[in-house]
């Protein structure tokens, strides 16, 4: 088994698939220090555009998480999210409904949906598709505390050396009635949940999607969006 965050790093970059970018490298090197560390409530997020490589990387450590005598549990906030990480780790995942509330009876007959108890240990939850994940309260029974966020959050750290990875892509459409994505805001994170967290954002475009018409355009509309320009934009059609 292996003992030490440098060991899992040259692990996996002997298991990457393709010649990691150095943002990849970066995030792989971080991700095992992450891994590793005895921080109770450190926390790692992961963002990136499209063909930068997010799925790759992840993958490749869930994989060999076994060899670091640790767990992983795969999820996402919608079904059709948790096939597609499913079907890339190559793993079971599950909606974060599904794996974090179970259903009770109430006294008026009803069902309210309470949050379970993690039974997890030594344990990596790993979130796709976060900037769907909402902080705000739902103005339902199926959030005990306040929102989807606070209970996964929760679940996650009541576990016994458990720990959360939480990824997504900022240029998606944040929850509704919201401006930002709170699960992908590293100051939310950081001071209303009390989490240590490591930040990293993916920015260029693997090799194997540089041919790509529309990541190369979606690229370059998001990097324009972010330097809030459009004067010199042209499509590459070619």
């Amino acid at each position: 088994m292996i003992k030490t965050a440098q060991e899992f790093y040259n692990d996996i970059i002997d298991k990457f698939p393709f010649e990691p970018t150095m943002s990849q490298d970066v995030l792989l090197e971080k991700l095992s220090k992450f891994i590793f560390e005895d921080k109770k409530e450190s926390l790692f997020l992961i963002k990136g555009y499209a063909g930068t490589g997010k799925t790759t990387s992840i993958s490749t450590v869930v994989n060999n998480l076994w060899r670091a005598s640790k767990k992983a549990v795969l999820l996402a906030p919608t079904g059709r999210a948790a096939k597609v990480i499913s079907g890339y780790a190559n793993r079971q995942a599950f909606t974060i409904h599904k794996k974090i509330y179970h259903p009770r009876k109430n006294k008026s007959g009803g069902v309210d949906f309470v949050l379970q108890t993690n039974k997890h240990t030594n344990t990596i939850f790993i979130v796709d598709e976060a900037s769907m994940i909402p902080d705000s309260p739902s103005g339902t029974k199926l959030f005990e505390n306040k929102s989807l966020l606070d209970d996964l959050i929760s679940y996650v750290y009541s576990g016994m050396l458990c720990k959360l990875i939480l990824i997504g892509d900022t240029a998606q459409l944040p929850p509704v009635k919201l401006d930002i994505s709170p699960a992908l805001d590293i100051h939310k994170l950081t001071l209303n949940y009390q989490k240590d967290v490591t930040e990293i954002e993916l920015d260029e475009v693997m090799r194997q999607h540089e041919d790509s018409g529309i990541l190369i355009n979606a690229t370059q509309l998001r990097l324009i969006l972010k330097n809030n320009g459009f004067r010199n934009f042209q499509f590459q059609l070619g």
